[in-house]
């Protein structure tokens, strides 16, 4: 055991972005567990029962009273729905538990594709044009979906409104692809967004907290997919199929612009430890908001590790500041 702060770290949760948590939260333990932290392993099922260090699943509100005794900070390395918008930062706030990531209300507002973008749009950040629609699966909401969309140019991309990692998105060159897309996204995210796609380079910014809440800008990332479209669920999760760079092989006022606008956004979202900001910068040079993470992926390859690294802080650092951070508020 170390000396440091006692941690539990919540990992799995339901389908969609569980085995990614599995990954994130079994590396942030053993790196934290690497810096002197006592660490305690908690599984939370599909079904959202807690199994502390490979116990009996228990209900959450039993399994929490003894993590309560056990741990001075929870790291919930949970993402998408329940774990990333604010349905288990609620909870946690709730029971009295200190946590690492964004409170409610910022969870809440960055899962939720149509409200970031217009609290995006708010905090000055430009944003590609996009229809909403759902959670009706009727066909007339379908259809209303399908002809608001002729306003937009192709290629266009049909998002789930709800969930992350790509889970559900589709990029169609072809208005007739549009129904099956939309149904798609609808199953994985309760309601859809149809967005214009933005020519250009995909860069994502990330920002970390230190204790005392001074935020900072890590390197900007550049991220070419070698085989697929876009950024989809198997480009970010599969070895060798997208080359991420850091820093950014774009000028360094463009670099400067990204690291600000991420600034931006994670305070005028409410951001606390972490957050994650995705852009297309297109042929202007304008960054255009995709969408912001409360709580990017945390394996050792993931984007924030590898900013961090080329920041000058390794994956093992950045774990421990973000628990450090999180323990002095």
């Amino acid at each position: 055991m170390g000396n440091g702060t006692s941690v539990a770290v919540l990992m799995g949760g339901p389908p969609g972005e569980r085995e990614i948590s599995l990954l994130s939260g079994q590396a942030v333990a053993a790196a934290l567990e690497e810096t002197g932290h006592d660490v305690t392993r908690v599984e939370i099922t599909e079904r959202l029962a807690w199994r502390i260090e490979s116990g009996p699943p228990r209900p959450a509100a039993v399994a929490v009273s003894e993590l309560a005794s056990l741990c001075e900070v929870v790291f919930p390395a949970l993402h998408g729905p329940f774990g990333e918008d604010g349905t288990l930062q609620g909870f946690l706030t709730t029971v009295g538990l200190r946590f690492v990531g964004s409170g409610v209300t910022a969870s809440a507002l960055a899962m939720d594709k149509g409200f970031a973008r217009r609290i995006a749009a708010s905090l000055g950040a430009a944003v590609a044009p996009a229809v909403e629609g759902g959670p009706d699966r009727s066909k007339e909401e379908l259809l209303r979906i399908a002809r608001a969309a002729l306003e937009l140019e192709l290629p266009l991309f049909v998002k789930p409104n709800g969930s992350g990692s790509s889970v559900g998105i589709s990029k169609l060159n072809d208005r007739a692809a549009l129904p099956p897309a939309i149904e798609r996204a609808l199953l994985a995210g309760g309601r859809v967004l149809v967005e214009q796609a933005v020519a250009g380079l995909e860069l994502s910014c990330g920002v970390v907290e230190a204790k005392g809440g001074a935020a900072r800008a890590l390197p900007v990332i550049e991220i070419v997919p070698r085989q697929h479209e876009f950024f989809d669920y198997e480009s970010k999760y599969t070895e060798g199929l997208t080359d991420e760079v850091c820093p950014a092989r774009i000028p360094g006022e463009a670099a400067s612009a990204v690291q600000e606008l991420s600034l931006r956004l994670h305070r005028g979202f409410g951001c606390r430890s972490l957050s994650r900001s995705d852009f297309i910068l297109d042929a202007s040079g304008v960054p255009v908001f995709l969408e912001l993470n409360t709580m990017p992926g945390l394996t050792p390859v993931s984007l924030i590790p590898l900013a961090a690294v080329a920041g000058g802080m390794t994956y093992a650092a950045l774990c421990a500041e973000l628990v450090e951070a999180a323990s002095s508020e």
